[in-house]
């Protein structure tokens, strides 16, 4: 979650520990990144999306309604080629850089990527193995 607090903040001793474990994953281009306040945060626009989509497809697994709406191999690899395109054309079509379609694309992938590894496990009886081994 602190990938969406700005560089600025009370938290500021753990800016270093941060930055260096976020850019194992993400470039961390400023002009890429999202602006709050003055201060860029510490993952690019379509990382924010991906963290925030992860983050929230967990979240609303614990509603019963939700729980067997996203367990689709079509969502996955439909967000998947999404997300594929995204960045194909970003880097290699156009020059400029949309954070808004990179923060959606990320966090469409990663919100039915979440969700439907954590169902395929559930219907695979994953966790209940897993208890019979603790």
């Amino acid at each position: 979650m602190y990938s969406f607090l700005p560089q600025n903040n009370p938290l500021q001793a753990f800016y270093p520990f941060l930055k260096m474990n976020y850019a194992r994953v993400c470039h961390q281009t400023l002009d890429k990144s999202f602006e709050m306040n003055g201060s860029y945060f510490l993952v690019c626009s379509r990382c924010t999306g991906i963290y925030l989509g992860a983050f929230v497809g967990v979240l609303l697994l614990t509603f019963p309604i939700i729980k067997n709406l996203y367990s689709s191999y079509k969502y996955f690899f439909a967000f998947s080629l999404v997300l594929l395109i995204d960045v194909l054309v970003n880097n290699f079509i156009f020059t400029d850089y949309n954070k808004t379609t990179a923060f959606f694309s990320g966090y469409l992938f990663s919100f039915f990527t979440v969700n439907f590894v954590i169902l395929e496990l559930k219907r695979n009886h994953f966790f209940q193995s897993m208890q019979k081994h603790i």
